[in-house]
């Protein structure tokens, strides 16, 4: 019997790029407007408690939402 081979998850890109990625290595949900970004993460807030902020992507220069990272 063979065994299957998992399929591999490809590695998210580091610097500037991985902002458009998710862990999984997957684009993150764009949104053409900050106040479209702004009313998913308000939504993700209401349905699951989850605190997220919008921001510019260097990358596709689209607006993303995503937890904020400390430069400590």
């Amino acid at each position: 019997m063979k065994r299957r081979r998992r399929p591999q998850v490809p590695a998210p890109p580091l610097g500037r790029v991985a902002s458009h990625f998710t862990r999984e290595g997957t684009p993150k949900n764009a949104y053409r407007t900050q106040a479209e970004a702004a009313s998913a993460a308000q939504l993700a807030w209401t349905l699951h408690g989850v605190d997220l902020n919008t921001y510019r992507c260097d990358y596709c220069y689209q607006w993303h939402i995503g937890k904020q990272f400390r430069d400590d």
